[in-house]
């Protein structure tokens, strides 16, 4: 930030095949940002309206014991 000025700064790590990792290491892309219209953009897709109420309480539940 000091050598750049950049407004914000996006922190990105990619882990897995299917998150677009192509060789199994770790590594962390450090992505300035200058503002709305700086060429970077990430777009998530919402599956909120894919569960239901209870889905999500059966997720939640399976996250909690996982973290037992």
């Amino acid at each position: 930030k000091k050598q750049f000025s950049p407004a914000g700064l996006n922190l990105l790590n990619n882990n897995g095949e299917q998150a677009g990792q192509t060789v199994f290491h770790y590594h962390v892309h450090l992505i300035p940002r200058y503002g709305k219209g700086d060429g970077f953009g990430a777009v998530w897709k919402s599956h909120a309206s894919d569960y239901t109420f209870d889905d999500l309480q059966t997720i939640a539940a399976t996250i909690q014991k996982g973290l037992e």
